[in-house]
């Protein structure tokens, strides 16, 4: 009895344990993590680059996934402040100057969602989570320009008084 059941709990761990490994080799999202520094009133902008990993291929959303694909990047950017304030300060980010591959001929096809755990920011960081996903392209010409290359744009962050 003993020997069934311990013969059933190794099976059950080394299935387990492929299945686990396979969904993580085969997480489709990439996840890339940065800290801001920002001061009271000022716009500091980032350059960001979302590219997929290597040997990964970004694809639109709603594509059927082959093994080596993923459906987004996401950025995250930890904003703090350069000094210490008494009233929290209103924190607005937002993305411009998309390109894909170093041309905005297709930079619609880009989306970029920007969420932060707050919306002001005092004493304590606040997490920026930035995902990067794309469209599906109309043409299969409009997917091939766009195909493995980089997705560049620039973040803008400001902490000002309300």
């Amino acid at each position: 009895m003993i020997k069934k059941l311990l013969v059933a709990i190794i099976a059950f761990a080394l299935i387990g344990g492929s299945v686990s490994a396979f969904a993580y080799w085969d997480d489709l999202s990439q996840t890339e993590s940065e800290t801001i520094t920002l001061g009271q009133g000022v716009t500091l902008s980032v350059s960001a680059t979302a590219s997929a990993p290597e040997g990964k291929v970004l694809v639109p959303t709603g594509v059927v996934t082959k093994t080596n694909d993923v459906t987004s990047i996401v950025l995250t950017y930890d904003v703090e402040l350069d000094t210490a304030v008494s009233t929290a300060l209103n924190l607005d980010v937002s993305a411009s100057d998309v390109q894909i591959g170093g041309l905005g001929d297709h930079a619609g096809l880009a989306n970029i969602n920007v969420s932060q755990a707050a919306s002001t920011v005092n004493n304590t960081a606040v997490v920026v989570t930035v995902t990067v996903t794309l469209t599906e392209p109309t043409t299969q010409a409009e997917y091939d320009a766009i195909k493995n290359q980089p997705i560049t744009f620039n973040l803008n962050f400001n902490a000002s008084a309300a």
